[in-house]
């Protein structure tokens, strides 16, 4: 919010009786003209023309001098009336007013159950433990304007931006031209939440608008903070022009009063110069000119920065934090004052956002177009970034409604980029920009206007994402807490950060969803019934004592690299978590490992479940011993016992199956063997496999069985031949089941003759023999299949 710069002009005890009333501008002020001398100065020029006024209540446009699609007022919004609210998919479950001596609430910064929120008198700690009675735990006058917070280890780092007579809580406020004038950071110890001690300060000549906290890869003992200003004013004693830099303080976490800026860094030079009245195009947006920094958005682990520069939108590479290096800079002809940003958690996209109107007017309203006063859509390209559209809410607000987009973080979802927003009276809004050229709207919070007559300053400064809950900053009204609605929030609701830095942005995992990796002995957990039966679908109970886990903490059972159950401690950090056992389940033991949120693989504990069956034995019986090959075949019966035994039989000749799936009726089981079984002796077997897990399988000893060569059948066929001819003898071979093959021998005075049979049969032709009856031997080899065989036939043979 930049219209803080009136703190320049204002005593202490003026800002505290403006109160809500604070920055109160007309109904009918034009947006983009600001409101007052002071205000113009910041803004770099007081006599600029109002900005397009045409009304848009379309969808889909393309906003002028970028071609970018752009999401259009919703003409039906309903305007809701002072005292209403309005809302999807977020539950305002907890309000808490105003502490004594605050006033304008502002930035927040969280760590493990407590919420600290700034404001221009201090700052208020909340115990969020249970965040729908959460409870104010400390209040802490320390009035200095703007309130921008961070916090590292146990330090919390507070923004003053407003000059003062000194750096204690109670110095007042005093004019910026005085050599006297102090504004910069303040360092609380939080070791003690409830009871914040102020330990150290840095002096920043244009104070400290907004900071952000980046680690120091090479010391964990230290941190860096960029901090942000622009406020110049040619009569300051101290933050006169040019001034366009950052300041980087190293604080050294184990001695805050030794903090100190070690570097100054000035991102624009004569070939890159900040932005400035000149630059602005006819007909585009009354931009700010360059004079700083509003707002730095760090993403450490991607060792990349977002900076919110007025006029510039800027990115830097801060893989060495004290030489940041500007490695992109856009424009944007509709921005009246680039103000912060936020990255998609893979780092693919980045959203800018512009305050038009300082904070303190009414831009949601028709007169003003959608593509002003709104979120910039960029996707992040290697180093160069492409404009992909723009986000305004859709729902229209009234003329007594300051309304813009302000500050929000990324909410913990698997694969969409989701952002919550703070605009001001416009609400708290849920954005979808998964896909960076069609941003949405998917849920928001609104409440009507604080006044139904006149517009004065309210609504949220910052509404962030943290331990599964939404929490806002209500400059007026101040400190709400609010729950997400619907499954698909589910892992955003989980989600839990110890300390959570809105400006300085964290990649966001999910550590529950991977399997616990078990080692050891584990203790044991409680199973009732510790034994149930196979086959049939039965729940158990898996339960730990008090004192396990945390109050409220997730709880998962494991089976193997599943999730078979899931819940939340009980306040007492007992849990109970029924885990359905299916019947398709096998019987034996179900080996689970139950895990919390908080230690995960550091505290798991193992449970089972014994799944018990009824036992079966089986017994197999042939109909006879042996089987002549192609002959009447023998059969084989399985008889299983065991009670209820359901399923189907597989029968086996060694490795062979001979058939499977042979239903059991009865408790037996037959099969009536091939008649083609080769000839050979087998061990034949039965195999129970039951349809059920509630039975268990069985296996018979092995019968054997003789499958015999079947018999031959030989006829001889042979005519009468004079002596001067030579005999032809034709043998026919036949068996049941089968075709002879094989060899032929036919033997006559001592001479034979062979052939080989074809289809059975075979004709040989005989030497000439003499006049009379010769006796002829025919022999059958015999196959594999078939025995061999002879049999004798007697050829006359005439002169």
């Amino acid at each position: 919010m930049k219209t803080v710069a009136l703190r320049r002009t204002l005593s202490a005890a003026a800002l505290v009786a403006l109160g809500v009333g604070l920055l109160a501008v007309p109904a009918n002020a034009d947006p983009n003209i600001p409101e007052t001398p002071e205000q113009s100065r910041i803004l770099g020029d007081a006599s600029r023309t109002a900005d397009v006024t045409a009304e848009d209540e379309s969808v889909g446009n393309l906003a002028p001098g970028t071609g970018v699609p752009y999401l259009g007022m919703d003409p039906k919004a309903k305007m809701l009336a002072a005292g209403e609210q309005e809302s999807v998919k977020i539950d305002l479950v907890k309000n808490i007013g105003l502490q004594p001596g605050q006033t304008t609430m502002s930035n927040m910064a969280f760590k493990g159950d407590y919420a600290f929120q700034g404001s221009y008198g201090g700052f208020v700690v909340y115990d969020i433990s249970n965040p729908e009675d959460a409870t104010v735990a400390a209040n802490v006058n320390c009035a200095g304007g703007q309130g921008d917070m961070s916090i590292a280890g146990d330090l919390l780092f507070f923004s003053v931006d407003q000059p003062r007579n000194g750096s204690a809580c109670d110095a007042g406020s005093i004019a910026s031209s005085s050599a006297d004038a102090w504004e910069g950071i303040r360092i609380f110890d939080i070791s003690e939440p409830t009871a914040p001690q102020y330990v150290g300060n840095v002096k920043a000549r244009c104070g400290s608008h907004t900071h952000t906290l980046v680690p120091n890869p090479e010391d964990e003992g230290s941190v860096y903070l960029y901090n942000a200003a622009y406020d110049v004013s040619d009569t300051a004693f101290y933050c006169k022009r040019p001034h366009q830099q950052l300041e980087i303080i190293k604080v050294d976490l184990d001695n805050p009063a030794g903090a100190a800026i070690v570097k100054e860094y000035k991102p624009w030079d004569d070939e890159n110069p900040a932005f400035t009245a000149d630059d602005r195009p006819n007909g585009g947006a009354t931009t700010s000119a360059t004079n700083g920094c509003h707002d730095l958005t760090a993403y450490p682990e991607k060792g990349i920065m977002a900076g919110a520069c007025m006029g510039d939108g800027v990115m830097f590479d801060i893989s060495d934090p004290l030489n940041p290096v500007v490695t992109e800079r856009v424009r944007d002809e509709n921005y009246a004052f680039w103000h912060t940003a936020q990255f998609s958690d893979d780092a693919s996209k980045v959203i800018f956002q512009d305050e038009l109107g300082g904070g303190s007017s009414a831009t949601c309203i028709p007169n003003t177009p959608q593509y002003r006063g709104a979120n910039a859509v960029y996707a992040i390209k290697g180093q160069e970034l492409e404009l992909k559209s723009y986000y305004k809410i859709p729902r229209r607000q009234s003329t007594f409604e300051n309304c813009v987009g302000h500050e929000g973080n990324i909410v913990q979802v698997a694969d969409r980029d989701v952002l919550v927003q703070a605009w001001y009276q416009g609400g708290a809004s849920l954005i979808d920009f998964t896909n960076p050229s069609k941003a949405k709207e998917i849920g928001y919070f609104d409440r009507g206007p604080i006044d139904a007559t006149r517009l004065v300053t309210g609504g949220y400064w910052a509404v962030y994402s943290h331990n599964g809950y939404l929490y806002g900053s209500e400059i007026a009204r101040g400190f709400d807490v609010m729950k997400l609605q619907g499954d698909e929030f589910a892992d955003a609701v989980r989600h839990r950060q110890d300390v959570r830095n809105p400006a300085t942005q964290q990649t966001i995992s999910w550590p529950w969803k991977k399997a616990p990796k078990a080692s050891g002995t584990l203790p044991a957990a409680s199973v009732s019934p510790a034994s149930v039966p196979a086959g049939v679908a039965t729940d158990v109970t898996v339960s730990l004592p008090a004192d396990t886990f945390t109050s409220g903490e997730y709880v998962d059972v494991w089976s193997g690299s599943k999730v078979v159950a899931s819940g939340q401690a009980a306040a007492n950090g007992s849990v109970e978590l029924t885990v359905p056992v299916a019947a398709t389940e096998k019987a034996g033991t179900k080996s689970l490992v139950v895990r919390g949120d908080s230690k995960l693989d550091d505290a798991l504990y193992s449970a089972s479940v014994e799944l018990t069956a009824v036992s079966t034995t089986t017994s197999v019986k042939l109909s006879r011993t042996s089987q002549v090959f192609g002959s009447t075949p023998a059969t084989v019966t399985a008889t299983v016992s065991g009670a209820g035994a359901q399923g189907t039989v597989t029968f086996r000749a060694g490795s062979t199956v001979l058939k499977a799936g042979v239903p059991v009726k009865g408790g037996k089981a037959t099969l009536t063997l091939p008649k083609t079984l080769a000839v050979k002796t087998y061990a034949i077997r039965a195999e129970f496999v039951p349809s059920s897990t509630a039975t268990t399988g069985s296996t018979s000893s092995a019968v054997t069985l003789k499958v015999v060569k079947a018999t031959a059948k030989v006829k001889v066929s042979a005519k009468k031949v004079k002596a001067s001819a030579r005999a032809k003898v034709t043998v026919t071979v036949s068996a049941k089941g089968t075709t002879p093959t094989g060899k032929v021998t036919v033997k006559v005075n001592g001479t034979s003759v062979k052939g080989t049979l074809k289809k059975g049969k075979v004709t040989v032709t005989l030497p000439k023999l003499k006049a009379g009856k010769h006796t002829v031997k025919v022999t059958y080899a015999g196959s594999a299949k078939v025995a061999g065989k002879s049999t004798k036939t007697t050829i006359r043979v005439t002169k």
